[in-house]
């Protein structure tokens, strides 16, 4: 590992050296390569996660380009997985990157996120987030949702057995609507930017915050602490 590339990260005392070397022994899964996933994977990468997949069957549209960092004009038509693949790998040579270009469901799930240290939420479909939760629990993998819409997005890790789960939290959160999602251009950047910290808290071990709300438009913070539903039919008492 390069001792210039995080030096200025280490000095962190949150962090430290021994959390940066901690960090690079850790495979994510980034589930969506959008305006969400491609942010929080360049962030990974950047910050120096060990390896990192990036799971996505879509392809690089014009729609994408307002709120996305890595994709150009020349990406349009290309699958999102394997541009992302190449340029995450172009930034840092010493993070395993492997871009995945299939569709995830309930059928192929488990086989994707097996080796998974932490599950990273790209999606824009809560029936997918809700898949995604289930697997979680399921085989004790944690994960870290995010979700955005107009000004305002949301993250909350979630540690099965430990923290509440997405089912818990589900009257907190939009429901998702038909059609395109409006989406300021600024917002998935800045959440993805709080779902990466809380992704890399979740693999050091640390304390999470619990659901993080955020309008980027007015400037308004909340923080919900939210417990667990003993009687939540995925993470519920009874179930576990």
């Amino acid at each position: 590992m390069s001792t210039d590339r995080y030096r200025r990260q280490t000095l962190v005392k949150e962090l430290g050296q021994k959390g940066q070397d901690l960090l690079a022994t850790k495979h994510a899964i980034v589930i969506g390569g959008g305006g969400l996933g491609s942010h929080s994977a360049n962030l990974l990468v950047r910050m120096g996660i060990g390896s990192l997949d990036i799971v996505d069957n879509d392809t690089v549209d014009i729609t994408n380009l307002h709120r996305t960092s890595l994709f150009t004009q020349e990406d349009l038509g290309k699958s999102k997985a394997f541009v992302l693949q190449e340029k995450l790998r172009a930034i840092n040579t010493e993070v395993r990157v492997r871009g995945i270009n299939q569709k995830v469901t309930k059928e192929n799930i488990e086989s994707l996120v097996k080796n998974a240290d932490v599950i990273v939420d790209g999606t824009d479909s809560m029936s997918l987030r809700f898949i995604i939760n289930e697997v979680s629990i399921k085989h004790n993998i944690p994960w870290v949702y995010a979700g955005v819409y107009e000004t305002v997005g949301m993250v909350m890790g979630i540690l099965p057995k430990k923290t509440p789960c997405l089912q818990c939290i589900s009257q907190n959160i939009l429901e998702s609507i038909s059609g395109e999602i409006p989406v300021l251009g600024s917002l998935p950047a800045i959440i993805a930017s709080i779902q990466c910290t809380e992704t890399i808290k979740l693999l050091l071990g640390k304390p999470l915050a619990g659901l993080l709300i955020y309008d980027v438009w007015n400037q308004c913070f909340d923080t919900m602490d939210i417990k667990r539903n003993p009687q939540c039919p995925i993470c519920g008492i009874k179930k576990l």
